[in-house]
């Protein structure tokens, strides 16, 4: 059986209880900050979610600004996946959501910008966590659901879901998918991020229309938004969608919620992926298989139909 975490009306009784199980006030506090329950703050903390020795940088961190600073401008929700209690493994499942509302309304709209703002990533948050909860039943009882698994669980006989019915009829998954690849801190590596999103361009059915990309490196998974190579220049925004809340990583933004950076080109984009989804180097003594199977994560382009 699993331990049940009280949250405590007190909040540095709460900071306590996380430090004597080896975390660092600011750990603590940040991790708390972020979610909803204690549970929540302890499974951030053994995730990852919140990093160690990266001080918050006195950054102002109101969800519902935008920032610039670097040509990389910010979209921050208070919401996150960690905001309810059904959304912590449910990663998967918002990326195809946000890739179902942002492809579709690009179709009326020329600039992504008037797309993706606070209420976006909360809907989409909020609607993506239904579905996983709709149809895990579909999914024979897996916690981290596979893009194929959601997308079967989709086309599945008497799914309820709505946004499940929408990803089936308006998405559709680009020749070669997955496109997996390798986390890399070489620029030339012919299966590192850098290359594999250009392939993902390069593989669009129309080169005039975004492709929404699922990028899962277990257990996690964000979605990125390319521009189509022949699309107009309102569209090149190259941004990196994100349900979980990083607030010890990608400076200065912080992000408490959820979160989306537009950059101005793609290895822009591949930078701010990178501090989220970092190389890890394993040494020599680790077999390169074994290293390369670490660091490997899948891409999966969409268009809409």
């Amino acid at each position: 059986d699993h331990p049940i975490f009280i949250m405590a009306s007190n909040n540095d009784e709460n900071i306590a209880m996380l430090m004597s199980m080896g975390f660092g006030k600011d750990q603590s506090s940040h991790a708390l900050d972020a979610c909803s329950s204690l549970e929540r703050a302890i499974e951030l903390l053994l995730s990852g979610g919140i990093g160690v020795g990266v001080g918050a940088g006195g950054q102002d961190r109101n969800a519902h600004d935008a920032c610039t600073q670097s040509s990389i401008s910010s979209v921050h929700s208070e919401t996150s996946q960690y905001s309810n209690d059904l959304g912590r493994s449910a990663c998967t499942s918002i990326a195809l959501t946000m890739a179902c509302h942002f492809l579709s309304r690009m179709r009326t709209h020329a600039d992504p910008g008037e797309i993706i703002d606070s209420n976006f990533l909360s809907e989409s948050i909020q609607e993506g966590i239904r579905m996983y909860r709709d149809i895990s039943s579909n999914v024979n009882g897996v916690e981290h659901s596979s893009v194929e698994e959601l997308l079967n669980a989709c086309t599945a006989s008497g799914s309820n879901s709505t946004i499940a019915k929408h990803i089936t009829s308006s998405l559709t998954l680009l020749d070669s998918s997955p496109r997996q690849g390798i986390l890399s801190n070489s620029s030339d590596n012919p299966m590192g991020l850098e290359t594999v999103l250009s392939r993902c361009q390069a593989d669009a059915v129309d080169s005039r229309s975004n492709i929404a990309a699922v990028l899962t490196k277990p257990p996690e998974t964000v979605l990125v938004i390319l521009p189509g190579t022949g699309g107009h220049p309102s569209t090149n925004a190259y941004v990196l969608l994100d349900s979980h809340p990083r607030p010890q990583q990608l400076p200065p933004h912080f992000p408490m919620g959820s979160y989306a950076l537009f950059h101005s080109s793609l290895e822009s984009l591949v930078a701010s992926v990178k501090q989220i989804f970092p190389p890890t180097e394993l040494g020599s003594d680790v077999p390169e298989m074994m290293a390369m199977m670490y660091n490997s994560f899948d891409a999966y382009p969409f268009q809409h139909k």
